[in-house]
Formats: C-alpha cells, sequence, structure tokens
C-alpha cells in the first residue's frame, strides 16, 4: 500500500493551515508556496476536503481556506477517506467479485487484518497527534517509530544473523 500524493499534499496542506486559528483563511497561492505544492492538484485535494467538513471553502476576492475544526477532532482516517476514498490494500475487498476465491483465502484474512490495522491507527490518530510528533522532529527529539522502522529496513541479512 502507498499513500498518494494527494494524501501526501492534502496532510501538508493541513499541517500549514493548523498555524493559523480555526477559521482563519489561508490563500490557495500561500499554501501551494508554503508546503511547495503544485496549486492546481492542490486545488482539487482541498475541495475534497472541503466536502467531508474538514476545510471551509471561502468564496471571492478574499476567498481562500480554512480549517473547519481543531486538528484534535480532524481523524487522519477522516482526511485520507475524504481524498482517497476508503481504504484499499487488496482489490478483493473492495470488490469481491474480482475473486473466486473470496471468503476462503487466507490472503484476504491476512489483509483484511491489515487493512483494519491501518483505518484503526488512522482513526486513533489526528492531525493534532501529528503536529505534535513533528514539533518533537523539529526539537531534535527524533521519532523513534521512524528510527526502529528505518533500522530494521536498512538492516543487512548478515546484522540481522548476528
Amino acid at each position: 500500500m502507498q499513500v498518494t500524493r494527494a494524501v501526501d499534499y492534502g496532510l501538508r496542506a493541513l499541517v500549514l493551515m493548523s498555524h493559523k486559528p480555526v477559521g482563519e483563511r489561508h490563500y490557495l497561492q500561500e499554501l501551494a508556496e508554503g508546503g511547495n505544492l503544485p496549486r492546481n492538484y492542490l486545488v482539487k485535494v482541498l475541495k475534497s476536503l472541503a466536502c467531508a467538513n474538514i476545510v471551509r471553502s471561502h468564496r471571492g476576492i478574499k476567498g481562500g481556506f480554512s480549517l473547519a475544526r481543531e486538528p484534535k477532532e480532524i481523524s487522519l482516517r477522516v482526511v485520507v477517506e475524504a481524498i482517497d476514498g476508503p481504504l484499499s490494500v487488496m482489490h478483493c475487498l473492495t470488490d469481491p467479485r474480482s475473486c473466486s476465491e473470496v471468503g476462503a483465502c487466507a490472503i484476504e484474512v491476512l489483509f483484511t487484518r491489515l487493512r483494519t490495522s491501518i483505518v484503526d491507527y488512522l482513526g486513533s490518530n489526528s492531525l493534532q497527534d501529528l503536529l505534535d510528533l513533528q514539533s518533537k522532529i523539529d526539537k531534535g527529539e527524533g521519532c523513534p517509530v521512524v528510527e526502529n522502522a528505518l533500522a530494521a529496513c536498512c538492516e543487512t541479512p548478515a546484522k540481522r544473523k548476528k
């Protein structure tokens, strides 16, 4: 499973928007430049977030976008699903007609569990949790989860045997 660019851009825009109080407007250009995001693509992502009541869209010359809720009230699952739709890790989980083994397959069970874990994890973390994590990283406190994951994935087979 890979997080789409749209989700990446949406999260980056939400992080930028979180630096101002809820309801305070951000111009599209400001968000695009601040996050180094393509403007035309970003507007589509923000419209998806507006449809899910995560952000508000303001029309007119003084328009723009603002957070609709406090960061602690915005779950990462809601953000991902607002942009990409329901999370899918395997075709048969979203379209049972695509596989003749549905309901009788260990692979399906494995990926159903994986999907459940991911959805639960995203649902239990908010935009505020993401902001807090970024603050720790900015202070040089690092992120043990990421550091451990990087160490594990970068280990050579010889190192693992020791």
